[in-house]
């Protein structure tokens, strides 16, 4: 039985900021749509609000407004996959997708079309892609207003059998953020079409060669911190030269609404809030020479909820953008900091970080690892 192919994406950003990445994830739409398409997913069916992107996907698939306001991706899922009869569908968002090929998505098809249960999911905790039949498992399901909790949702209320995708850069990475998508512009693999458009190197991409280094460097100390999950810490172990020192907190915590209901938590948070920003990038150099961080978990600790804009903003320590005082704070704080740092959202430790670590080892300087590295 065909599998549908169903991507969400928001758009109608307010900002020139948001637009540039809204421009970068419409060049990463168009080449998962084609990937789609000729991994004979049908129908294919994209679902936006925004005038821009219906112009601009509806070349590779058929494009629908949303059939409600506010936006609610688990009610307009089931009235797609209602309307249409569909019984099998693979879902995600704009800005997923990269470095997924025609012959990966084929594989997940066929995969997708031989079970009559069945749950694939790039991340079970916080899904950028989710493929599941039947489609009536929906029914069963107190619907998510976004993707992240999909399949833990159709797992424990569904009872799909859940399987992962494997855990690289291919499956997880995910254009969220401007470190995302300036990681992604100097991977070979990056699609030409999405390298075209542009990204923040001018601002971010220092910090990345600085990261980088470390990485393919022995004996040096790199601090990851965010919503880390132990397959990037193994992948770490065995792919970079350097020592990592990892603090992972608040995994699932969009999923599980804690960001939104002011219940997040985070070791950092305490710490930052003790010592100020200054003074706790100082305290960050003494734990390592560089600095990975998931700056979302951080903001949702101290009860920041700052506009798409000043997040990327900050992203790309542009402190004079942002009007909010503590997030400008804590820009400035980080710009000056004494050691290179590379800001974002879950997937600046998740997806764009596995990229980079592949990453380090095609600069010039670099030998590959071979075997333990302690």
């Amino acid at each position: 039985m065909a599998v549908a192919f169903i991507l969400f994406f928001g758009g109608n950003a307010p900002t020139p900021i948001e637009r540039r990445l809204d421009a970068v994830r419409l060049a990463i739409a168009v080449h998962l749509l084609q990937a789609a398409s000729k991994a004979q997913f049908d129908p294919i069916v994209v679902v936006s609000p925004d005038p821009a992107v219906h112009a601009g996907l509806r070349r590779y698939a058929e494009v629908v407004a949303p059939a409600s306001t506010p936006f609610h991706l688990g009610r307009e899922l089931h009235g797609v996959a209602r309307g249409r009869r569909l019984d099998r569908l693979c879902v995600t968002g704009g800005g997923y997708g990269a470095l997924v090929t025609t012959s990966d998505l084929r594989t997940l098809r066929e995969r997708i079309e031989a079970a009559d249960q069945i749950l694939v999911s790039n991340n079970y905790y916080s899904g950028d892609l989710v493929a599941f039949a039947p489609a009536k498992a929906l029914d069963a399901i107190d619907l998510p207003t976004t993707d992240n909790p999909l399949p833990r949702l159709l797992h424990q209320q569904a009872g799909l059998p859940s399987h992962e995708l494997p855990r690289n850069a291919t499956w997880l990475l995910d254009v969220d953020t401007p470190s995302d998508a300036t990681i992604l512009a100097r991977d070979t693999r990056c699609p030409p079409e999405v390298r075209a458009v542009g990204a923040w190197e001018r601002e971010i991409g220092p910090h990345i060669d600085r990261i980088a280094a470390l990485f393919v460097t022995p004996d040096v100390e790199v601090v990851i911190a965010g919503r880390v999950g132990a397959p990037v810490w193994s992948f770490l172990e065995t792919q970079t030269a350097c020592r990592v020192r990892m603090l992972s907190e608040e995994r699932g915590m969009q999923a599980a609404g804690r960001d939104a209901d002011g219940s997040a938590r985070t070791a950092l948070g305490f710490l930052y809030q003790e010592l100020g920003p200054e003074r706790f990038f100082a305290r960050m150099a003494e734990l390592g020479q560089g600095l990975i961080l998931d700056s979302r978990v951080l903001f949702a600790h101290l009860g920041l909820h700052p506009s798409a804009a000043d997040r990327f903003a900050s992203d790309i320590f542009d402190a004079a953008a942002i009007a909010e005082p503590t997030l400008r704070a804590f820009t400035e704080a980080a710009a000056a900091a004494p050691i290179p740092l590379l800001l974002g959202g879950h997937s600046v430790v998740s997806g764009a970080l596995f990229t980079l670590a592949e990453l380090a080892w095609q600069r010039p300087a670099a030998t590959a690892p071979g075997g333990a590295r302690r």
